[in-house]
């Protein structure tokens, strides 16, 4: 059975099981999301801004792929040498 949707800050939301890609879309990250308690099937492309409180996910995704889209900061970005 799905989980239902936890409050946070006074907003539903529902709990990332695990991040299963990313990808840069219209120059936004997007991760692809799996969600606790939900099918494959059920499975979502969400904005960056969208997983704020999925630090733990989005971490132990990067770990498995660290050569996936991510965004970088435009610091970091006019510091590479091209």
């Amino acid at each position: 059975m799905p989980q239902a949707p936890v409050e946070v800050e006074g907003e539903e939301e529902y709990i990332v099981e695990e991040i299963l890609d990313s990808r840069l879309r219209r120059n936004k990250l997007e991760f692809l999301v799996k969600w606790e308690g939900y099918t494959n099937e059920n499975n979502l492309w969400e904005p960056k801004d969208n997983c704020k409180n999925a630090h733990n996910a989005i971490a132990a995704f990067y770990r498995k792929y660290p050569q996936a889209p991510r965004q970088i900061a435009q610091m970091q970005f006019n510091n590479l040498n091209f």
